[in-house]
């Protein structure tokens, strides 16, 4: 005799069948599993995400993936080391979520059956990623708060406006990777716990600190040993300070001393930029003559200065007598590149491709690099043989 079910999957079978007939189909044509669907009603709480092979890959390595933004920010969803935008999309076709499937290889002879399924779901609209360029500007307004400026200046029981790693992480729109790495370039430090800035007149007294021993012990730019000079005033500032800024100005040479000790350099271009930016600062429209017999007086002996090292911090005027500098510092600009071009422009009218490079590339990602946005945002021209940039309104 045969079960209920038996009789149940023959009727559904038979149906099936017939169905197929009246479509003047051959059963043959036919996948030999025939997917009986039931829809399970309250399941709106259900979301779709497509996943590119990156994600993909991390889940199935045991990685998390968080959901990033605040209540007015578009979300973003991060891995360790990439963050992507979410963005809501639409397809014509009913996406039906199962959560099981019968293959038709796992038929037996391929023998037609018949398989009840319960959809979970049917779907018009799921969340497709993009590649997003996080935003920093946020990062350097909540470190700027309240800058790191000397130990005498610090009150250990106020903790307002100072920001743990983890808090950083938690209200940033960016992957933990990108994050660190952005707080390298941003030249931060992990003062008792807390991420912090260096106030830039402070930064620069530690960095003089730092060259006084060198220079007054006549130890050569390109043979220092660290520790030495780290002993010698890590009374006078704390010393993963005096760590910190070490390394910001100096590298290693892949060299060591007889006792085994990894010798350092420093580091002409970021040393140069640095005492550049101490002229600039407060200075308005420097006169590029006296600007640069300043600015090579200013730094070590030995160094040479150069306008490529201020690259993104300052733009000249050649144009006017006398010719102009002026600090111009990219990480002060829009985050928004509309915004952004119609700023640069009322800077200046016509920018030259390798002028104008440095304050794009923040705004770049996979896809969309500067050639594209300048395509977009402006129009090109031709002077004096170079391409030239203005605005395209």
């Amino acid at each position: 005799m045969a079960e209920n079910g038996d009789l149940v999957e023959h009727g559904d079978l038979a149906y099936a069948k017939r169905k197929i007939n009246l479509a003047r189909l051959e059963e043959s044509e036919i996948s030999p599993v025939i997917q009986s669907l039931t829809l399970q009603e309250g399941q709106d709480d259900i979301c779709l995400l497509q996943l590119n092979a990156e994600i993909l890959s991390n889940i199935s390595e045991g990685q998390v993936l968080t959901i990033r933004g605040d209540a007015n920010d578009s979300a973003v969803i991060c891995t360790k080391s990439s963050t992507y935008e979410l963005k809501d999309a639409e397809t014509s076709n009913s996406l039906l979520l199962l959560p099981d499937m019968f293959w038709p290889e796992t038929c037996e002879n391929g023998e037609m059956k018949v398989v009840p399924q319960t959809v979970n779901g049917i779907f018009h609209n799921y969340y497709e990623l993009r590649s997003f360029k996080p935003s920093f500007k946020k990062l350097r307004s909540l470190l700027e708060l309240k800058p790191y400026q000397g130990k005498e200046y610090e009150d250990p029981e106020d903790l307002n406006d100072k920001f743990t790693f983890e808090m950083l992480l938690d209200t940033i729109q960016a992957s933990e990777e990108e994050l660190k790495t952005e707080l390298m370039q941003s030249q931060a430090c992990l003062i008792n716990g807390y991420v912090r800035v260096l106030e830039f007149d402070y930064k620069f007294s530690v960095f003089s600190s730092i060259l006084d021993v060198i220079e007054s012990r006549s130890i050569p730019l390109n043979k220092i040993l660290k520790e030495p000079i780290i002993e010698s005033l890590k009374d006078l500032e704390p010393k993963e300070i005096l760590e910190e800024c070490f390394s910001w100005f100096s590298e290693k040479t892949g060299e060591v001393d007889e006792n085994g000790h990894e010798v350092f350099a420093l580091k002409e271009d970021s040393i140069c930029k640095l005492y550049a930016e101490v002229l600039l600062r407060s200075s308005g429209k420097f006169n590029l003559h006296d600007f640069l017999e300043s600015w090579q007086r200013s730094v070590p002996e030995g160094m040479k200065c150069d306008l490529k090292q201020l690259r993104g911090l300052a733009l000249t005027d050649l144009t006017g007598r006398p010719e102009v500098i002026f600090h111009f510092p990219s990480q002060n600009l829009p985050e928004n590149i509309k915004e952004r071009f119609e700023l640069l422009f009322k800077v200046k009218k016509k920018w030259e491709f390798e002028e104008i490079v440095p304050y794009l590339e923040d705004r770049t990602y996979p896809g969309n690099d500067v050639k594209a946005l300048l395509i977009k945002y402006t129009r090109e021209s031709t002077k004096d043989g170079k391409k030239m940039y203005n605005s395209k309104w």
